[in-house]
C-alpha cells in the first residue's frame, strides 16, 4: 500500500460533487430551506483487491466561514498549507479510497441540531473566527449562531463518513480500515465526530485540532473501539489551537488509545505536507522515525489501518490459556500497545491496565486471588476488528475461602493478528 513520497497521481480517478445527504440552511431568516451536501471522491486507478481498500475521509479548514471540500489552501507570512484536496489525490495514489468533504458554513445559518453536542454552551473560542468574518466582511455573529455553525460542520461530516460506510461496496472500501481527519476546523469536525457523535472511525488525524478540554473528557472515555489519534500542531500556531490539541492527546493516552502528538518547528497554522516535525507525545513505538507531516501521517496509517486477522481459533487459544494459567501464552495473543479492562467479580474495581508491563500484572492478579481459578463453556464470535467470547469464571477466593461462580463476556478489539483491547463484563450469581 504505502509508495515513497512522490507517489504520482497522475492515474487516480475522480468522482465529483457527489451529494452525501440534505441539511437545513436559514435558521431564523425568512427564507429557511435546506441544501445538499457534497464531496469529491479520489480513487485510485485499479480494481479494488477482494478484501477491499482502506478509506480516509478529509474535512476542510476555515475557521467554519471560508473554505471548501476543492479549495482550502491559505497563507500566513509566507507559510501555507496543503489543502484537504491534494491530501486526498496522494493518499489516492497509494492505494486509499479518499474523500473530501464539504460541509455547511457558519453564515448559511444552520438549524441547532436535535442534541447538543458541545458541553460548555456558554462560551467559544471565537477570536480567530470573529478575524476572519471581519475578511469575508460579514457582521459579528451571535452566540449561538457561531454554536450552530460549528455543530452542524460536526454533524456534516459525521453525516459523510457514515454515508461513505454505507455505500462502501461502490468504491471498493473496508469498512474496518475507514480513517477521518481534518484540517482546522474540518479536523476538529472530524474529532467531534468520532468521538461525540460516534462514527466508527478506526483512525483520526487532526491538522491543527483538537477537543475542548471539557469535552475530551467527557467524550474520550475508554479504549473501546475508539480510533487512535494522530495530532499536528505548528510551534505557532493560533493561541487557541495547542491547548486543545494537547486535551485530545492527553485523554486518548489516558483512556490507553493509540495517540501520536507532532509540533511543526517555526511554522503558524498553515504548514504544507513536507514541512519537518518532531515527537512531542506518542503511545505508539514508530513515530520518533518520521521526518515530515506526510510521512507521519503515511506511518500513521499504516499502522492504524492493519488488517484484522483474528479469527475464533485464536481466542479459543487465548481462553484455553487462562485456564492453564499460562501467562506467556496469553501474552502472547496481546498486541504491543495493549488495553486491559477489568470487571466486575475476582477485580471489582474495574481497573484499566495500559501497555504490556500493567496488562500482564492484570492478568497475573485473577489467578493471584483465585488460584484454583477455571473460565469454562467458552463460545466465540468474531466480526473485523471486533470480537466477543462467552464464559462461566468459577474458582475458590484465597481471601475467605468462599467458592464464587461468575457468568461474563469480553469484548475484543484487534490490531492485526493480536488482541489489542480486553474488555471484561462479568455477573456473579449468588
Amino acid at each position: 500500500m504505502t509508495m515513497t513520497s512522490g507517489a504520482s497521481t497522475a492515474q487516480i480517478r475522480t468522482e465529483r460533487d457527489l451529494c452525501y445527504g440534505e441539511a437545513a440552511i436559514g435558521h431564523g431568516t425568512d427564507k429557511p430551506g435546506v441544501r445538499a451536501l457534497r464531496m469529491d471522491a479520489y480513487l485510485p486507478a485499479g480494481a479494488a483487491p477482494p478484501t477491499g481498500r482502506p478509506a480516509l475521509v478529509l474535512a476542510h479548514g476555515g475557521a467554519y466561514h471560508r473554505g471548501a471540500k476543492d479549495r482550502d489552501e491559505f497563507d500566513q507570512d509566507g507559510a501555507h498549507n496543503t489543502p484537504v484536496h491534494e491530501y486526498c489525490a496522494r493518499f489516492a495514489a497509494r492505494g486509499y479510497a479518499c474523500f473530501s468533504i464539504g460541509y455547511r458554513l457558519t453564515q448559511e445559518r444552520a438549524a441547532p441540531q436535535a442534541w447538543p453536542i458541545k458541553r460548555d454552551r456558554g462560551s467559544s473560542s471565537r477570536e480567530r473566527i470573529d478575524w476572519v468574518r471581519a475578511q469575508l466582511g460579514l457582521p459579528p455573529a451571535s452566540h449561538e449562531e457561531l454554536l450552530n455553525g460549528v455543530e452542524a460542520a460536526y454533524a456534516d461530516v459525521a453525516s459523510a463518513f457514515r454515508f461513505i460506510g454505507e455505500n462502501a461496496a461502490r468504491w471498493g472500501i473496508d469498512t474496518e480500515r475507514m480513517a477521518i481527519g481534518g484540517f482546522s476546523a474540518g479536523g476538529f469536525a472530524a474529532a467531534y465526530a468520532a468521538f461525540a457523535l460516534g462514527v466508527p472511525a478506526a483512525a483520526l488525524i487532526g491538522l491543527s485540532a483538537g477537543m475542548d478540554e471539557e469535552d475530551a473528557a467527557y467524550y474520550v472515555h475508554g479504549g473501546r473501539g475508539l480510533p487512535p489519534v494522530l495530532l499536528f500542531c505548528g510551534e505557532h500556531d493560533l493561541p487557541a489551537i495547542p491547548p486543545r490539541a494537547e486535551a485530545l492527546a492527553s485523554r486518548a493516552a489516558q483512556a490507553g488509545l493509540g495517540m501520536r502528538h507532532y509540533v511543526v518547528p517555526g511554522k503558524p497554522h498553515f504548514y504544507d505536507r513536507a514541512a519537518p516535525v518532531m515527537l512531542q507525545q506518542s503511545t505508539m513505538a514508530g513515530g520518533e522515525t518520521c521526518a515530515t507531516v506526510e510521512e507521519a501521517m503515511v506511518r500513521f496509517l499504516d499502522d492504524a489501518l492493519v488488517r484484522p486477522s483474528v479469527g475464533v481459533a485464536r481466542l479459543e487459544a487465548f481462553a484455553q490459556a487462562w485456564t492453564r494459567h499460562d501467562i506467556d501464552a496469553l501474552m502472547d495473543c496481546m498486541a504491543d500497545d495493549c488495553v486491559f479492562h477489568s470487571g466486575a467479580g475476582p477485580d471489582a474495581s474495574g481497573t484499566r491496565y495500559i501497555g504490556r508491563a500493567a496488562v500482564r500484572t492484570g492478568f497475573l492478579r485473577a489467578w493471584a486471588d483465585f488460584p484454583d481459578a477455571q473460565w469454562t463453556r467458552a463460545r466465540h464470535v468474531v466480526t473485523g476488528r471486533r470480537g466477543m467470547s462467552e464464559w462461566t469464571f468459577v474458582g475458590t477466593r484465597a481471601s475467605d475461602g468462599q467458592r464464587v461462580e461468575v457468568d461474563g463476556c469480553d469484548l475484543f478489539t484487534f490490531h492485526g493478528d493480536k488482541i489489542r483491547v480486553k474488555d471484561s463484563w462479568r455477573k456473579q450469581r449468588s
